[in-house]
């Protein structure tokens, strides 16, 4: 395998908690929602403690095959992309606490063996790409903080909202999955998908129709 170069570096400082930035790296699913710019879907491969494997679709009809291994313990994530067979990329990414709320990131971008021109090219493409990603990221970070903030008491909380044929009906606040914003309207089916990972529930039943174990009494 070609040795990896460093072509590109990316920090940041963020309005959320390092928890709350471990708990977003771990979060495959969120991709193609949050990310739908950059991911058109994502199929789990493997799911551990530290990490996941995932192929991952493109806008422009690609697939990779991702591999991300956390290190709590020295703030650490490590996360690869493979074409087939073949590491196309490594990023490695430092998180550090900077206060309860708080904390910042440093990253490096690594590709195999490229040209010159490659590197000028990945020198500003991918500071770019991450900093449109970490705007999506830390706005369902800081919403994330809010939900535990809230604690699972405010799941009860409700809204009305009017359906195509003039009914109204009572759906939650927030997403019964992690307590996030669910602001969507519905959908023409009678369901409602939430904005952040996906999940499709009936308005009627509160039933979660796109396989989660999770949902709300009606």
């Amino acid at each position: 395998m070609a040795d990896l170069v460093r072509v590109a570096e990316y920090q940041r400082d963020f309005g959320a908690s390092l928890e709350r930035m471990f708990e977003n790296a771990l979060d495959w699913e969120h991709l193609p929602h949050v990310h739908a710019h950059a991911f058109s879907s994502i199929a789990l491969v493997e799911e551990r403690a530290s990490g996941w494997r995932a192929n991952v679709g493109t806008p422009q009809g690609g697939e990779l095959l991702i591999d991300l291994e956390l290190d709590r313990e020295t703030g650490c994530w490590t996360t690869n992309s493979y074409a087939g067979e073949a590491l196309i990329g490594r990023i490695v990414t430092h998180a550090e606490k900077t206060g309860p709320d708080s904390c910042r990131v440093g990253i490096a971008f690594l590709v195999p063996d490229p040209d010159s021109a490659q590197r000028d090219a990945f020198a500003g493409y991918y500071p770019a790409l991450y900093a449109m990603l970490y705007d999506e990221d830390e706005a369902m970070m800081i919403a994330r903080a809010g939900a535990v903030e809230r604690g699972p008491a405010a799941l009860g909380e409700r809204r009305m909202i009017e359906l195509a044929n003039g009914e109204t009906e009572e759906l939650p606040r927030y997403c019964p999955h992690l307590g996030l914003p669910l602001d969507a309207e519905p959908d023409t089916d009678g369901t409602i998908t939430c904005p952040w990972h996906g999940y499709r529930f009936d308005i009627v039943t509160g039933k979660c129709i796109s396989g989660a174990a999770c949902g709300w009494a009606v």
